[in-house]
């Protein structure tokens, strides 16, 4: 009698565990858990001064120091406050000796970061020449559109002759980046790949729009 009372009270113990479980809540999946991150930027050198940045060759005495002698293309972007002060300037991309790719959140990461109220994107020609191509405005056109939705006013894209840092291209010197009548900075539609315009300086160098 003892053991079939031994395997009842265990029949027991059994029913009762499987009852527990079937009320019991299912538990918690942890496979979709969410990273807490900070971002903050980081110091590589020194290479500005607190000068303002009012014109091409504002922008371009800074940054020909760094790319006089380089033998590839560099593409960079000046940060400014609104004073035109600049805050930092980023190396966004180091290229090969005749193309520099690059994406617009890769130009935008730094400006985000600093608070920027402008910038002014810098690249260099190893070949010399101060020709826009045609990657190099189709990048300032995605440029423009990318700063005027986020608030970030792109005011110039700048090339630098290579060898050469006292011959420069501006854009907006040249008449293919402008003020819209809303206020955005825009590439002309006809320097875009369906225009066939050449480039003429406009007659104040676009001096109006970095006095703004």
């Amino acid at each position: 009698m003892m053991a079939d009372d031994i395997l009842s009270t265990a029949a027991l113990v059994e029913d009762d565990a499987l009852v527990k479980d079937a009320d019991a809540e299912p538990a918690v999946d942890n496979e979709f858990k969410l990273d807490v991150v900070s971002v903050r930027l980081r110091s590589d050198f020194q290479m500005l001064s607190s000068t303002p940045i009012r014109s091409p060759a504002d922008a371009v005495a800074v940054f020909s120091e760094y790319v006089g002698d380089m033998d590839r293309e560099v593409l960079a972007v000046f940060n400014l406050r609104t004073d035109g002060a600049p805050i930092n300037c980023s190396i966004a991309n180091m290229g090969t000796l005749e193309s520099c790719v690059t994406h617009p959140r890769e130009l935008m990461k730094s400006s985000i970061l600093s608070n920027a109220a402008s910038i002014v994107l810098c690249h260099n020609h190893v070949s010399g020449s101060m020709e826009p191509s045609a990657e190099d405005i189709k990048l300032t056109d995605r440029m423009t559109k990318v700063c005027n939705l986020v608030g970030v006013k792109l005011l110039d894209h700048i090339i630098i002759s290579g060898g050469n840092t006292s011959r420069h291209c501006s854009m907006l010197e040249m008449g293919i980046m402008e003020k819209s009548a809303n206020g955005d900075m825009i590439v002309k539609s006809e320097y875009l790949p369906s225009g066939q315009k050449v480039a003429e300086r406009s007659a104040d160098y676009g001096k109006t729009i970095y006095s703004r």
